[in-house]
């Protein structure tokens, strides 16, 4: 998986097969979920889209370093803080779609990609910010710290960190890591935590109504419940 990446470099038939699998299963268990439901209201329709298109641009600026595995910003943590955990799932297939189109990509390789940065990040995400919403304290400050900045950057290391761990299955053992993807791993973690908890504020202070794991009941920010 060096050199061209994930979207490119020809996987074993036993990889590409049950990536397939866990990302087909994933899709259809989040539609049975009726996930499309929650986009009933169409001003949520247009952020999800617009979400979506925005996050394809961030994927398609990969960062090389040195033969090691091509990463990029996610987007996935501001997908689970505006939509939850399912449309985010779907939010990221969708992205990784659009980008293996834009980017001319295998299709025998797309789903691997999906499940290392966009199930997993997202699956990563939802933890985390369910663990802040159980343990820290409810204000305004943790749910930004918690949703936008901590769990973004967690959910891009969890990403890196799977990556070279699927590279060490296929090699068979432990592998030489470059220092430069070690280097490039840090500053997008720090890229993505600001990123996404830049937007988290902008959106909070704005259009809390964009936000549908927002309670403006629960961090006493109005007097009713959110519309």
């Amino acid at each position: 998986m060096q050199g061209m990446g994930f979207f490119y470099t020809p996987l074993p038939l036993w990889l590409t097969v049950g990536s397939w699998i866990i990302a087909v299963g994933l899709i259809a268990f989040v539609i049975m979920q009726r996930a499309f439901s929650r986009l009933q209201d169409a001003t949520l329709q247009n952020v999800w889209f617009g979400t979506i298109v925005t996050v394809t641009v961030l994927w398609a600026c990969n960062a090389w370093f040195d033969d090691g595995p091509v990463i990029h910003l996610l987007g996935a943590t501001l997908m689970v803080t505006l939509f939850d955990w399912r449309l985010a799932l779907l939010g990221t297939a969708a992205t990784t779609g659009l980008a293996a189109v834009v980017l001319d990509a295998n299709w025998l390789n797309v789903a691997l990609t999906y499940v290392l940065f966009g199930a997993l990040p997202v699956g990563v995400s939802t933890l985390l910010q369910r663990l802040s919403n159980a343990w820290l304290p409810r204000n305004l400050f943790t749910f930004i710290l918690g949703h936008g900045f901590v769990t973004s950057g967690a959910a891009v290391a969890a990403a890196c960190g799977g990556t070279l761990l699927m590279e060490m299955a296929l090699a068979g053992g432990p592998i030489a890591i470059p220092a430069a993807f070690m280097r490039g791993s840090v500053l997008l973690c720090a890229g993505e935590a600001l990123f996404t908890g830049l937007l988290t504020i902008l959106i909070t202070v704005y259009k809390p109504a964009w936000i549908m794991t927002y309670d403006v009941r629960r961090y006493r920010l109005d007097r009713g419940p959110r519309v």
